[in-house]
């Protein structure tokens, strides 16, 4: 190896150990933030008045009163003297057992069975809350045998469990309530809520019901009662869920409630961390757009292990969610009567339950609700919001009622496409994606067939950059001599030299902006390669489909040989993820990678080797392009490391574009042959080529900067001749 490759390899291998370097100081600088010991007393405790952070904490466990209203496990509560009234949550009778909403079996048209329902959702009375949420039109693994498939539905929400206390944090649950004019927070997430179920002809739902009691030395009484339900209707996205807060107490009552949103949202794949996304309105009214975004590593970055989601006052929060790669729960409070935003809604925070751990289930949203106006005695109202929980599909969301499409729930894709492409062209690749399925069915030879006709459209784009390339290498070496000629002519006059080289160029059908065209196709191309890798990398449609043989889920990596273990390659290990299979088809992808970068280097090469250059001690210099060459070679098995575990449909999709690549440059190259053995490569000598636009602006830009040079060399010299002048 000369000594020119040993000091480009030795510069590589110095980066890549910069970057993880840095990347292991970086967690040992700023480890992530412990989590907050009573985080929704203290974010009441930050939104509530002055007076109320000074106000002492105690305990309550007063056991049943005298009406036979029972309390639970004890609330923690914060009051505004230590020798003051204290709150804690009862309920009337005491909380029973989970109840199961709707139905998670799949469709199973052998048997004559349709399921109405889109999910099952299990409501838990400790907390009001969701202990989980399956979905019976997807699966968790691929079925063995789809004509009779097991009992397997997806898990879109599941309980997280603290590691550290035991403590299972589920969703939606209400962790706190503030009474405003008592400075008083009484717990709700641990309470046991009584708990009913109803059913009509339209659906089921779920009846929770809790009291808020103050007692005041032996006496006690009956302030807020709260009445949250979850209903969900036959084919409907997500259950609707409220809330109704009535006043028992003589007096005005202003309330704060945090509520807790989706929690368990797993991750899909290790590249794809879950998000917090947000959809925004304007405040003088207007259509949902896209708001703020947050991953989970951003939350845990933030103060507490959470990120405030909105800041602009100019807008209002429309509907939150939390989503992985191909599933989302979406949150959408409705406004009061005929207002146009839900003004109850204070405020949303993107929270990581659990900040000090990583990897874990436990993205959520931070939610505070506090209803305009105080309640008057007796007085009661309603908090609503729907919830949509499925998957990430274009397709279900055109498929919604009118009403629901308003809401512009598929702007929750909007993270997932790349900032280098543009919208509606990821929308032309799934539609044509789709549209190739319905012909084929089979994503695998619908993604070859996308591949094809995309390559068939840039076809003339790429012809015509690999010609121009072509020319500039074979007409650059022709005009060698002669360019060298006109250099020892006019080397002391540089703008004659400028007009005589462009001249040449134009007699002899020259572009020297022939390499900038060559690489003008790639650069048309990448919003087109890159929409289709969103297509393919976030399509929720390719989740558990068949290509043929092994490869029986194109969201997965092929796994032709499982492993019994879990292996990680050292230094890459982070960018790769775990080994956990013998992965066959990003081997082939590397092959075609490394083929297709020869045989573009056999395209462009030129006709005679090049004449070895010397330096001025008589060593020779290494040819930069075959210096560039080792680089991509270098590079090529660099991205086969780093896509070992792309799902098989990306690296199909990669594979069959360099497979046809290279049956499109065979193609191109036929073409110049015969181009160029018929004398129309390039423009023949006394028949001097129009120049074109670029070359007339090409020879004006160059005028110009001559004539700044000189006017700046005239500039240095007048004020050299000044200094002298004064010395």
């Amino acid at each position: 190896m000369d000594p020119q490759a040993k000091r480009t390899l030795l510069a590589t291998v110095l980066c890549l150990a910069i970057l993880f370097g840095w990347i292991k100081l970086q967690t040992i600088w700023y480890p992530p933030p412990q989590r907050p010991t009573t985080t929704a007393a203290a974010l009441h405790q930050s939104a509530a008045p002055a007076t109320t952070a000074s106000a002492p904490a105690s305990v309550s466990t007063t056991s049943a009163g005298a009406d036979g209203l029972a309390s639970t496990a004890p609330a923690a509560t914060l009051t505004a003297a230590a020798t003051g009234p204290s709150f804690e949550a009862v309920n009337a009778p005491p909380g029973g057992s989970p109840v199961t909403l709707g139905d998670d079996r799949q469709n199973n048209p052998r048997d004559g069975f349709s399921n109405p329902y889109e999910m099952a959702v299990v409501v838990t009375p400790r907390g009001a809350a969701v202990e989980s949420i399956t979905l019976s039109r997807h699966r968790r693994h691929p079925a063995r045998d789809k004509r009779d498939p097991d009992h397997d539905p997806y898990v879109l929400l599941h309980p997280v469990r603290d590691p550290a206390t035991g403590e299972a944090l589920t969703s939606f649950a209400i962790e706190s309530i503030l009474l405003v004019e008592d400075k008083a927070v009484v717990r709700l997430d641990d309470t046991e809520w009584s708990i009913s179920r109803q059913a009509d002809e339209r659906g089921e739902q779920a009846v929770l019901q809790t009291r808020i009691r103050r007692y005041e030395g032996e006496s006690h009484a009956d302030v807020l009662e709260l009445t949250r339900t979850y209903r969900l209707d036959r084919g409907e996205p997500g259950p609707r869920i409220s809330l109704t807060i009535t006043n028992l107490s003589p007096a005005r009552q202003s309330v704060r409630l945090t509520a807790r949103g989706p929690v368990g949202i797993r991750q899909e794949d290790y590249r794809e961390d879950r998000r917090v996304f947000a959809a925004v309105r304007r405040a003088d009214g207007g259509p949902p757009l896209a708001g703020p975004s947050f991953l989970r590593t951003d939350a845990v970055k933030g103060e507490g292990g959470r990120r405030k989601l909105l800041v602009d006052e100019d807008k209002r929060l429309f509907w939150t969610s939390v989503a992985n790669k191909y599933f989302a729960c979406i949150a959408v409070p409705l406004p009061l009567g005929d207002q146009p935003f839900p003004d109850y809604y204070e405020q949303a925070n993107a929270l990581a339950l659990l900040p000090a751990r990583d990897h874990l289930d436990d993205l959520t949203i931070e939610q505070v609700f506090r209803p305009p106006q105080p309640l008057a005695p007796g007085e009661s109202v309603t908090l609503v919001m729907d919830t949509y929980c499925g998957p990430k599909s274009v397709k279900v969301f055109d498929a919604l009622r009118p009403e629901l499409q308003q809401r512009r729930y598929d702007l929750v894709k909007n993270p997932d496409v790349a900032w280098c492409t543009f919208n509606w062209l990821a929308s032309i690749m799934l539609w044509l994606l789709t549209l190739s399925y319905r012909v084929v069915h089979n994503y695998g030879i619908a993604i070859i067939i996308l591949v094809f006709i995309v390559r068939l459209v840039l076809h003339p784009v790429t012809k015509r950059g690999q010609i121009n390339m072509m020319k500039m290498t074979k007409g650059m070496a022709q005009l060698k001599p002669k360019l060298e000629a006109l250099q020892q002519q006019y080397k002391n006059d540089r703008q004659k030299l400028n007009d005589e080289t462009m001249k040449l160029y134009r007699e002899e059908g020259i572009n020297p902006a022939g390499q900038f065209f060559g690489c003008l196709p790639m650069v048309l191309q990448m919003p087109v390669w890159v929409a289709l890798w969103t297509s393919l990398n976030t399509n929720v449609d390719l989740r558990h489909q068949p290509f043929f043989l092994w490869i029986n889920d194109l969201s997965t990596p092929d796994a032709l040989i499982p492993f019994t273990g879990t292996y990680h390659v050292p230094l890459l290990g982070a960018m790769i993820g775990p080994i956990t299979a013998f992965n066959l088809l990003p081997i082939i992808m590397t092959i075609t990678m490394y083929a297709q970068q020869k045989f573009t280097q056999k395209l462009t090469a030129p006709a005679t080797p090049p004449t070895p250059q010397k330096d001025k001690n008589g060593n020779p210099i290494p040819d930069q392009m075959a210096q560039q060459q080792k680089i991509m070679t270098f590079m090529m098995v660099f991205f086969g490391f780093i896509f070992y575990n792309f799902p098989s449909g990306l690296n199909l999709y990669i594979l069959s574009s360099n497979l046809l690549g290279m049956i499109e440059q065979h193609r191109i190259r036929k073409h110049i042959r015969e181009k160029e053995a018929a004398g129309e490569l390039f423009v023949k000598k006394g028949e001097p080529k129009k120049p074109s636009l670029f070359m007339r602006y090409l020879e004006q830009v160059q005028k110009k900067a001559e004539e700044a040079r000189r006017a700046q060399s005239s500039r240095v010299r007048e004020q050299a001749e000044k200094t002298r002048g004064r010395k």
